[in-house]
């Protein structure tokens, strides 16, 4: 026999095969992933032999006359002798692999092969069945659907659930869990008080329809939509992204259906009729970090945004792990590179740009408008009026008296003819006040009339500040005589800019791109902004007269390119400009140069002309033509001797002005919005941007289901049409699995972010997809699949646990108990502001700055009043520098899609609950409100603080201990009064009036500040 490597040296004896059946996805899969598919899986590019397992044609095929696997026949199959060689040079895995398999692993695989070697697809790919049985089992106990899968799983186990909670407990977990806040009092006896059949009920069906259960809601999507408050990397300044996360909050509390919810953020803007929230909703895609750090290459971070798209899609609808596919075929799940590319092309086809603005507080295009209702009002009025004018522009007069057209010094700012540089000063002979100014690397040479300059592309050709700064909204014009010394890929002739991505072109320009002439007024580009371009490429060392004239429309048929006097051919590479095209650094026209971009070196210029006005084509031939004799015509009266004309200009500007201050007030957000034409992608090399290899268009991964419908071009509402699909096998068991694990502390897989190969298979997988199954069939209602769960008996028992059941099922993962997890960041400190009475109910707005940004890592001055006390939805994030309260008490830091939280316990927590600014002044206005409501009642402070801090009543050794510390600490403060007087002095909510009793009021302080870090206060039970 021929081997795929060399033979054995010595013989090995076949085990005896038990005859306990074998599943391939529970039994073997997870096996060869863990062990074989590195080396043997479906990165054929990182193969270590020919031979292959992830298949049943891969593991039988004859390689040189042997196979892998022989079904049913342990003698011809390769596997079962190299698993169990004893030569280091035979055995799989190598032993430098350090993946040994266990005995128990090899015997698995001897018996899948001698039971027929069977394959199947990877649970998580198969479609979500149309239905699934419920389990005819646990009548008694089971309260609904999921218990009986639950019960069913644990008899199998040979364990059994443990008994219901007490109410107390009952309702701070559901409390918590549905809303992130405790229970108060009136609540808990409201519902202990509450003895009819529905009262459990009640109590859900009021949580879910609460302001704080969709913030709730919300703050778990943060993590997943990676939201953040500002771009990232070094520079991270500010964004306003807030408004989509008000949308959230919005859509959970209207408790709109989640495939709705899908649908809008992945292609909201794609729907027919698209309203402003179902676009506001697609800035989902849009959270990632932006770069804007010098030296940056646009092209390159621009593939950095799809990607993170890409990956945040595939994470939180998919829950595979596609960024292991960017730079080669996964390496154990059937994906490719070929289906990365292909879906990145999805999320590519939008106007945006690599880098946003540094210079300019410009938000990065595409964009939606978010105006007020006033300024809606506003916008629409002055709408109106810019185009009832621009309908009754007055006819070109029929005839006209032709007069002789001359060089025009109406409108005339700038003249300069280059004759001589005197102290680096140029005259400008329009007016001789404002002379330009450029040093000698710019040299005076023979020009076209007379002198002309030389330019060397690092040195620009300045006019004063002010001098040809114009906004959108004036018509105006420039002319100069060129000469380029050879084919400029990209060259600056004119900008009124300061920096090209630093500033993202904002203001006008006249360029040369590929060879072409180029003029464009720029608010950020490339997504706000209009473009002509030439069609016909500049000659070269030739003397080209090139005029440019806007008409103050902000429409790409108002500008015009002209070339030695007559209209040049154009097209329209860009046409939308709805924003400003001034400030953002040099308010000034310059020529030849701009901050990090390409001049235009060893270029001529001559004859340089800058006009406040529009040009008649008349007028932009005699500039180009001086000797020649130019006679008017009626464009030409119309724009310089027509009364009636001005009249209309001058009405039309100052309407036009009005709805750019209008539009200027008016907020935008970061949002998708498709760009006309073929999408596509390329499959890059490494996922490097620069290694374009084979062009791609959108496609959804192969080996998942096809769309149903198979347009030509499918867009981004062809693929979330895709991914609601009701039978599609991700989308609804990851989403029901992640709100699984958001009541149950652990999904029913486990390792939510990955159904893949690499991940845990489901621990109930028929109640996965009966869960899945229901959740699609009430209509995708996450009340109704979050109302399921909370009124289960599954979610009554009590967590406490025995020895026994912990050394059965240490990760209870069966949930013979329930768990007994610490609250999130967001619940302490919230809990801590929502006892003591600070916690603002204020819901949206933008973002807000607690006590504990002044100490992050990039310090933030805090807010005053109402900001500090606000849910922890609303706190400022910055990416580089996040909330440390939040950070240290294990919040995810967003800087990528998150669907788990790490846990984490440390002493730093506990020093964060005990001194934390926010915590001692809770703590203290609990202690104040106590006092004033119970006055020297010791017992009664401790029973009230005992229960809002853990909804139950302490029993009588906790009250002896509570007891204990309360005098004790009396006794410390009376006797050091400047230990209390600090209590005093932390936080901005400062008591009413010195207390009566500073030292009664800072011990019982430390009193709540105990039980704040009460075990039972910090964990759900």
């Amino acid at each position: 026999m021929i081997r795929i490597l060399p033979a054995f040296a010595c013989a090995i004896s076949l085990p005896l095969i038990a005859a306990e059946p074998v599943d391939f996805n529970q039994d073997v899969r997870p096996i060869l992933s863990d062990k074989c598919f590195k080396c043997h899986g479906p990165d054929a590019r990182n193969q270590k032999s020919k031979f292959r397992i992830d298949s049943f044609e891969n593991a039988t095929a004859d390689l040189d006359g042997v196979k892998g696997v022989v079904p049913g026949n342990l003698e011809e199959s390769e596997v079962h002798w190299r698993i169990r060689s004893d030569d280091a040079d035979e055995l799989m895995p190598p032993p430098k692999s350090k993946m040994s398999l266990s005995e128990r692993e090899k015997d698995i695989i001897d018996r899948w092969i001698e039971q027929g070697g069977t394959f199947a697809d990877h649970w998580s790919f198969i479609d979500l069945p149309d239905s699934v049985e419920v389990p005819r089992t646990g009548d008694e106990w089971a309260r609904n659907e999921i218990d009986r899968f639950i019960f069913a799983k644990q008899r199998e186990k040979n364990l059994r659930p443990s008994p219901e909670t007490i109410r107390e407990k009952w309702i701070r977990r559901v409390t918590f869990d549905l809303t992130g806040l405790p229970p108060t009092l009136e609540e808990i006896d409201g519902f202990l008080s509450d003895h009819s059949p529905k009262a459990y009920e009640k109590v859900v069906d009021r949580l879910l329809d609460s302001d704080a259960c969709a913030e709730r809601l919300t703050t778990e999507w943060l993590d997943v939509a990676r939201y953040s408050d500002t771009y990232g990397f070094q520079v991270d300044r500010n964004r306003e992204v807030w408004p989509w996360r008000d949308w959230v909050i919005q859509a959970f509390r209207e408790n709109l259906p989640y495939d709705q919810f899908i649908t809008w953020q992945v292609a909201g803007d794609l729907l027919p009729n698209a309203t402003r929230d179902q676009i506001l909703a697609t800035a989902f895609n849009r959270l990632h970090g932006q770069k804007v750090e010098g030296g940056s290459v646009p092209e390159e971070f621009r593939i950095e945004y799809v990607t993170d798209r890409v990956h945040t899609f595939g994470t939180a609808f998919l829950g595979l792990t596609m960024e292991c596919t960017r730079c080669h075929d996964h390496k154990y799940d059937p994906l490719t590179q070929r289906d990365y590319f292909s879906l990145s092309a999805f999320f590519a086809n939008i106007d945006e740009a690599g880098l946003y603005s540094y210079f300019t507080p410009s938000v990065p295009t595409p964009t939606l408008e978010l105006p007020t209702g006033q300024q809606e009002k506003d916008l629409a009025a002055t709408l109106k009026a810019v185009a009832d004018l621009e309908a009754a522009k007055p006819e070109l007069p029929a005839k006209i008296d032709p007069v002789s057209v001359e060089i025009p010094k109406t409108g005339q700012i700038v003249h300069l003819d280059f004759e001589a540089l005197e102290k680096n000063r140029l005259k400008n002979l329009a007016d001789e006040k404002n002379a330009a100014s450029t040093n000698t690397n710019n040299q005076i040479v023979a020009g076209k009339i007379g002198n002309g300059m030389k330019l060397t592309g690092d040195d620009a050709v300045n006019l004063p500040k002010g001098i040809g700064n114009f906004t959108r909204d004036q018509p105006f014009s420039f002319a100069l005589w060129i000469q380029t010394p050879d084919v400029k890929e990209r060259a600056v002739i004119v900008r009124r800019s300061k920096a090209w991505t630093d500033a993202a072109s904002r203001g006008y320009e006249l360029l040369i791109e590929d060879g072409k002439l180029s003029a464009a007024l720029i608010h950020f580009y490339p997504g706000n902004a209009i473009r002509v371009r030439a069609t016909e490429k500049t000659p070269v060392g030739e003397w080209q007269h090139v005029a440019v004239v806007y008409d103050g429309s902000s429409r790409a048929k108002g500008l015009r390119i002209f070339v030695n006097g007559m209209p040049s051919k154009t097209e329209n590479v860009r046409d939308k400009l709805s924003r400003e095209i001034m400030g953002g650094g040099d308010d000034f026209v310059g020529l030849g140069q701009r901050m990090r971009d390409k001049g235009f070196k060893n270029g001529l210029v001559d004859e340089f002309y800058v006009y406040d006005r529009q040009l008649s084509a008349r007028e932009v031939e005699k500039i180009a033509n001086p000797d020649k004799k130019v006679v008017s015509d009626s464009e030409h009266h119309f724009l310089t001797k027509n009364e009636p004309a001005e009249k209309w200009r001058q009405e039309l500007l100052a309407a036009r002005k009005k709805r750019s201050g209008i539009q200027k007030s008016i907020k935008e957000i970061m949002v998708m919005r498709e760009e006309p034409g073929e999408r596509h992608a390329y499959i890059l090399e490494r996922g490097h941007y620069e290694n374009r290899g084979e062009k791609v268009g959108p496609a959804t991964p192969e080996k998942l289901p096809p769309m149903k419908t198979d347009p030509k071009n499918p867009s981004r509402l062809d693929l979330a049409n895709w991914l609601i699909d009701p039978q599609h096998p991700l989308t609804a068991r990851v989403t029901v699995n992640r709100y699984w694990q958001m009541m149950f502390g652990r999904g029913l897989v486990s390792t939510s972010e990955d159904f893949g190969s690499q991940g845990k298979p489901p621990s109930h997988p028929e109640l996965l997809d009966w869960l899945a199954r229901d959740f699609v069939n009430s209509g995708w209602d996450l009340r109704h699949l979050l109302k399921k769960m909370a009124l289960s008996a599954t979610y009554r028992q009590i967590s406490n646990v025995s020895s026994d059941l912990r050394n059965r099922d240490p990760e209870n993962i069966f949930l013979a108990r329930s768990p007994s997890d610490g609250l999130s960041a967001e619940m302490l400190r919230d809990s801590a502001l929502a006892i003591s009475g600070l916690l603002s109910r204020k819901i949206g707005g933008p973002s807000v700055k607690p006590y504990d940004l002044a100490v992050s890592f990039k310090p933030i001055a805090p807010d005053k009043g109402e900001g500090l006390y606000r849910r922890s939805v609303y706190t400022f994030w910055k990416r580089t520098g996040p909330s440390p309260v939040m950070m240290t008490l294990d919040a995810s830091k967003r800087d990528v899609c998150r669907v788990k939280r790490e846990r984490t316990t440390s002493p730093l927590q506990g020093l964060v609950l005990l001194n934390g600014p926010q915590f001692v002044e809770a703590a203290r206005e609990t202690a104040r409100k106590l006092i004033e409501k119970h006055g020297d009642d010791d017992a009664a402070i401790l029973q009230e603080c005992f229960r809002l801090l853990t909804s139950r009543k302490p029993d009588d050794r906790e009250v002896e201990i509570l007891q204990s510390l309360l005098s004790e600490q009396v006794a410390e403060f009376s006797a050091n009064p400047d230990k209390a007087a600090k209590f005093f002095t932390v936080g901005e909510r400062k008591p009413p009036s010195p207390p009566e009793n500073p030292a009664r009021l800072a011990a019982v302080t430390v009193l709540v500040s105990a039980l704040i870090n009460f075990d039972e206060a910090i964990t759900k039970r």
